[in-house]
């Protein structure tokens, strides 16, 4: 876009934009309420500008611990005048185009071949609105576009007595650009053995002469061409600076968990708007503006409770210890209840199954016997449960991991999961 100054032009932006007058001075201190000054060089807006204030942002992160965070921080609003311009940029398509190659062509000396054809006769007999797809059906190669154009423009109004009266008629449909070049090689080069024959040409006995031509084939190539796209530009007028400080309180986090709230704030220091990625929903909570300094109040109304992780199981083994059967659970500290969750408890619910083996020492599913249930508080890095079995039985537990009465965690447990098989002895 060529750069537009002159009273002209400028009075008409200025008569089209209900914000600002937009006018070009050299050496101006600063811009006066609603005119924007243009300098030397820049490009005038192509659509109508827009002036707004832009929120300006803020996060403040707060972890387990110090989940009563607070911070200070400063917070910038700016005033932009935003517009469209076109931009015109080089690109390219796809394109099939025409393309000259080095080959061999084929002359046929039959001595007999007068174009008889039953392909030809339904040509000929075709009604007017058939006649094109007659000929496609004919000729092989030649295609229902090409086949269309050369019935609109009265080729083939007679049939050809040799195969060279039929290259002579394709040949003049592809120079006179009734037909593309590279049909009239699929047609005379490529189908050449196939239309001879099935156009009646052939005859007892044909020489073939082949020579040295030029060739057309039809490629897709990539072209280049002028594109244009809408681009925004943008900006800044004004500014203004705060002082924001954030207090956020009520957080309920694990050592290991973070919080991060994030707040806008508008052209007069208040909040826009407030968001916050973790574990808590926060809420405005109070804001006091003087002057340039903010002082804004954040609050957790609640907790998203979270379901365990499987990872908090670090090993799980049923073995014998001192001949007894036993299932031990080795677990993450950090999803055990502390006294920042004092009702919670981190339970695990087993069934023992057991069946009678026999000689082949194996069990069918069906087989399979509920033998015991239980349920076992889990309070330190290793829980050990030791069950009782009879002899001569294949064993495994199946057990659920669960805290209950959480101000963390929800209460649906971990799936169920499955322990290894153990035999006792006979």
């Amino acid at each position: 876009m060529k750069n537009l100054f002159g009273g002209l032009l400028v009075a008409a932006m200025a008569v089209g934009c209900a914000h600002n007058e937009i006018t070009t001075m050299e050496n101006v201190p600063s811009n006066k309420p609603g005119v924007i000054y243009l300098k030397p060089g820049e490009r005038t807006p192509a659509g109508e500008p827009r002036v707004e204030w832009k929120n300006g942002s803020m996060s403040v992160a707060v972890s387990g611990k110090t989940p009563e965070g607070s911070s200070t921080q400063e917070v910038i609003v700016n005033q932009e005048m935003t517009w469209t311009e076109t931009e015109y940029f080089q690109d390219y398509r796809s394109e099939y185009q025409e393309v000259r190659v080095p080959g061999t062509c084929s002359d046929f000396e039959c001595s007999a071949g007068a174009g008889k054809s039953d392909l030809w006769d339904a040509f000929y007999s075709a009604p007017s609105d058939r006649k094109a797809a007659a000929l496609d059906a004919a000729i092989s190669g030649i295609g229902e576009v090409s086949a269309k154009n050369l019935v609109a423009k009265g080729y083939f109004k007679s049939k050809p007595r040799s195969w060279a009266d039929f290259t002579r008629e394709i040949t003049t449909a592809a120079d006179r650009n009734v037909i593309k070049r590279s049909v009239a090689t699929m047609v005379l080069e490529n189908n050449r053995y196939e239309n001879i024959t099935k156009l009646g040409y052939a005859g007892n006995t044909c020489k073939e002469i082949k020579r040295s031509c030029d060739l057309y084939i039809s490629q897709l190539v990539q072209v280049p061409f002028q594109n244009s796209r809408e681009i925004s530009r943008s900006r800044i007028l004004d500014k203004k600076a705060f002082n924001v400080t954030v207090n956020i309180s009520g957080s309920l986090l694990l050592p290991s968990e973070q919080d991060i709230v994030s707040l806008k704030i508008d052209e007069f220091g208040k909040v826009a708007s407030l968001d916050s990625n973790g574990y808590n929903n926060y809420a405005l909570a109070a804001q006091a503006v003087n002057g340039n300094n903010v002082v804004i109040s954040v609050k957790a109304i609640n907790r998203i409770l979270r379901p365990l992780s499987n990872n908090m199981i670090l090993k799980e083994s049923y073995v014998f210890v001192a001949e007894k059967p036993t299932l031990i659970l080795d677990i993450d500290t950090q999803y055990i209840p502390g006294k920042e969750d004092p009702n919670a408890q981190l339970i695990v619910d087993y069934t023992v199954q057991a069946c009678e083996y026999g000689w082949t020492g194996t069990c069918g599913f069906s087989e399979w016997k509920n033998l015991k249930q239980g349920s076992a508080i889990i309070t330190a890095a290793r829980t050990s449960i030791t069950v009782d079995v009879p002899r001569k039985h294949k064993t495994q537990i199946k057990y659920r991991i669960t805290r209950k009465n959480s101000l963390y965690f929800d209460g649906k447990g971990l799936n169920v999961r499955e322990t290894d098989e153990i035999k006792t002895a006979k």
